[in-house]
């Protein structure tokens, strides 16, 4: 077993510290009083879905009942703890993984984006009290996650040549299957009272955006500044500028240089170092894919 790292004297597991190895991903299917009975944290993800009986879920000094038919997300670095139920035969099933198992997943989130919303959001609005942080599934979707994990279960214990392959592909589909029925069960009343809640800091901080948007900004330290995390921020602006804060500084810079390019004579790469970008390619390669026209065609039609 290799060393573990610590969040405030809490353990961290690594993937590779299950007893098969893997350094990718690992599942298993085990008993809530055979699991680790303290509080702990993993490097990588987990999703955990509830075969049968009860437990309790403890994630950020909150209780909750798990029952059959839950799965729930713990996203890295996420202290948390499962207690048994006695008399209650439960069973749970954990599939944990390394974000590069599924890397290309990752890298366009638009497609995973309702299954990144319910792995990164939601444990944030169980601080707000908001939210469960668990999905129980019923019916089809219960059925059909189950076959799921039955199948990468069957695999991972033959592990026969490709079935690495084969589970990931199976993670992808439980992935968009669970990020669908997130996407149901979040009303826009929860949304509503979410914003409700927090609208005066992100007017703050859209202020400030736009106060300082030529500046060197990032996500990170905007919500800081405003005493949010980056992901709950995030969800948060999108909420209610219908933009990631990406895309919201971009077409702030992109509104400045046209402006600029318009009413100006100043070289195009001044422009482009006052309009808030720091790279010559990026900014004429962003402002074609925004305007449709390179600077110096934009500048010569207007």
């Amino acid at each position: 077993m290799t060393d573990k790292k610590k969040i405030n004297k809490i353990p961290v597991f690594k993937v590779e510290d299950n007893p098969d190895g893997y350094l990718m991903f690992y599942i298993k299917k085990y008993a809530p009083e055979e699991g680790t009975l303290y509080l702990h944290a993993h490097e990588c993800i987990q999703i955990n879905y509830v075969y049968s009986g009860k437990a309790i879920h403890i994630i950020h000094d909150k209780r909750f009942e798990l029952v059959k038919g839950d799965i729930f997300v713990i996203p890295p670095n996420v202290p948390h703890q499962i207690e048994p139920v006695i008399g209650t035969d439960a069973k749970i099933v954990e599939f944990e993984f390394d974000p590069k198992f599924i890397n290309e997943f990752f890298k366009d989130l638009d497609k995973g984006e309702a299954f990144w919303d319910f792995a990164y959001i939601e444990p944030f609005l169980v601080e707000e009290d908001l939210v469960k942080p668990r999905l129980n599934l019923v019916g089809s979707i219960q059925t059909d996650s189950e076959n799921i994990f039955n199948e990468a279960l069957k695999e991972y214990e033959k592990r026969e040549p490709g079935f690495d392959l084969i589970i990931r592909s199976l993670l992808l589909k439980l992935l968009v299957l669970v990020g669908r029925e997130f996407t149901k069960n979040i009303s826009k009343s929860k949304n509503a009272q979410i914003f409700e809640r927090h609208k005066d800091a992100i007017k703050g901080a859209i202020r400030y955006i736009e106060e300082n948007y030529t500046q060197d900004l990032n996500i990170d330290s905007v919500a800081k500044m405003f005493l949010l995390s980056p992901s709950f921020f995030g969800y948060l602006f999108k909420n209610l500028t219908s933009k990631t804060f990406k895309e919201y500084i971009t077409g702030l810079r992109i509104a400045k240089a046209s402006e600029m390019l318009k009413n100006t004579d100043e070289k195009i790469i001044t422009i482009c170092y006052e309009s808030g970008f720091n790279n010559i390619n990026h900014f004429n390669r962003t402002f074609k894919q925004v305007v449709g026209l390179t600077p110096g065609q934009y500048r010569k039609n207007n």
